[in-house]
């Protein structure tokens, strides 16, 4: 008599996927799910790594759940709360002896279908011989849309250059891939001693050595923007060691690694530096510098801060799409001048604001102001209506309104305020701004159109009524 037997389905790990795990008990299983349902064999192919860092909700109850449900693809392990990095480090360890590839994700995000598909295609043609891939970010939850950098991704699946591409910048690990053979080779880990960037760094100083990496375009990574805002991105502005201590071990990590492999700071990290470090002068950011340093702690903070701009030229700072008054404060803080050349194709895209209107006497009073990130307005410059061929000019109004960044004082908006008298009758007209040695228009206004508007707004609500 014959007996027989079950034989159970071989296993070989293509893809070992991190994901380490903190109070995420709300959005873990929908990150797991875009997991299981790749196009990619969930059961034959790919290994997921759960790493609850110290987890106090019922995270680690959900992971053991998975574990049970997929033995063969699931790992789980728990330990005491370390931050990130040590998640991930112990995640590396338990890599899948089989596994090609390495990935990470974070355990509120998630993976579009195709995603695992189309990055092992990517690795596998002849054409591209990175050892890094990355997917373009998507947001969801509290905010939509797609990330800046994702114009990397508009030509399609390719190879980035860096040396060539300085601007194709990369922070994210999540949604990006490694042969483990790379990670291998240079005994890859991440710094456990930072609480924030430590993926920045740990992919950066990958992707110097290599000098390249790819871009997966016809996958997608799903970044959550949680509703709570209380993320690690979120809160680490609140923290002491987001300043001092952050800026002595990022970015100087990359200009030292840089030196070494070519000898200056390329482009690609001065560029890198100069688009994130400008995230410390957005309002929330710099006030909270101010709110929880000392006055010691803060002046170091500024010191450190210099010597960071201090390795990028100028020209990488005046690149980036930031307010003018930024550019300004981070060159001053280097000691270097920027100097605004009046141009009329800027200041056209830019709008008087009408803060008051009033009637009398036969005649139109507007008050209203010219503040914007762009331009000061001096004493003698002169705001005008014109219509026809005559122009009358307005009053100006003295405001109490500046901008100051840890005690630079970036805008001083007190000539911007202005009221103006026109007759009743006219009902086109401009408005615009006299400088030295420039005239330029800045609204265009005409009443008849904008009443004829409300006119028919007006008798279509009459006409569903009737």
């Amino acid at each position: 008599m014959k007996r027989s037997c079950r034989i159970e389905k071989e296993v070989r790990v293509i893809f070992s996927l991190i994901i380490p795990v903190y109070n995420a008990d709300k959005y873990l299983l929908e990150t797991i799910k875009s997991i299981i349902n790749q196009t990619l064999d969930f059961k034959k192919y790919i290994q997921v790594i759960l790493i609850d860092d110290g987890s106090t909700d019922t995270s680690g109850s959900i992971c053991e759940e998975l574990q049970k449900k997929y033995p063969n693809n699931i790992n789980y392990k728990r330990i005491n709360n370390a931050g990130p990095s040590a998640a991930r480090n112990m995640g590396l360890k338990l890599v899948n002896e089989t596994s090609e590839y390495i990935g990470f994700l974070d355990s509120d995000d998630k993976i579009s279908p195709e995603a695992l598909y189309q990055v092992k295609a990517f690795f596998e043609t002849t054409e591209s011989k990175v050892n890094i891939a990355v997917l373009p970010i998507h947001y969801f939850g509290c905010r939509e849309g797609e990330h800046k950098l994702n114009h990397r991704f508009l030509k399609g699946n390719r190879v980035v250059d860096i040396l060539n591409e300085y601007d194709a910048t990369q922070y994210f690990i999540g949604g990006s891939f490694f042969k483990r053979a790379l990670l291998n080779k240079y005994e890859s880990t991440f710094n456990e001693d930072l609480d924030f960037w430590e993926d920045a760094l740990f992919m950066n100083k990958l992707i110097l050595k290599e000098s390249c990496y790819g871009v997966v375009a016809n996958g997608k990574y799903y970044y959550r923007k949680r509703f709570e805002n209380n993320s690690l991105v979120d809160t680490s502005w609140s923290s002491k060691k987001r300043y001092t201590a952050f800026l002595k071990n990022s970015y100087p990590v990359l200009f030292e690694l840089s030196k070494e492999i070519y000898g200056e700071v390329i482009p690609y990290v001065q560029y890198l530096t100069a688009y994130h470090i400008k995230l410390y002068l957005y309002p929330n950011n710099r006030d909270q510098a101010t709110d929880i340093l000392s006055n010691e702690e803060f002046n170091k903070f500024i010191q450190e801060f210099k010597y960071i701009l201090n390795e990028i030229n100028p020209k990488y700072i005046l690149m980036q799409n930031i307010n003018s008054y930024y550019k300004e404060l981070m060159l001053k803080l280097k000691s270097e001048t920027y100097t605004w050349t009046h141009s009329v194709e800027k200041l056209e895209k830019k709008n008087i604001t009408i803060k008051e209107v009033k009637f009398k006497g036969g005649f139109l009073l507007l008050k209203g102001h010219f503040i914007n990130e762009l331009y000061e307005m001096k004493k003698d410059d002169r705001i005008f209506l014109k219509y026809f061929n005559k122009k009358i000019y307005a009053k100006q109004i003295i405001l109490d309104e500046k901008i100051i960044i840890w005690g630079h004082k970036v805008r001083d908006y007190r000539y911007a305020g202005f009221s103006l008298k026109l007759p009743i009758w006219i009902l086109k007209f401009s408005i615009g701004l006299e400088g030295e040695n420039f005239t330029v228009v800045l609204n265009k206004v005409n009443l008849f159109k904008s009443l004829s508007k409300k006119l028919l707004s007006i008798g279509n609500i009459i006409g569903k009524v009737k």
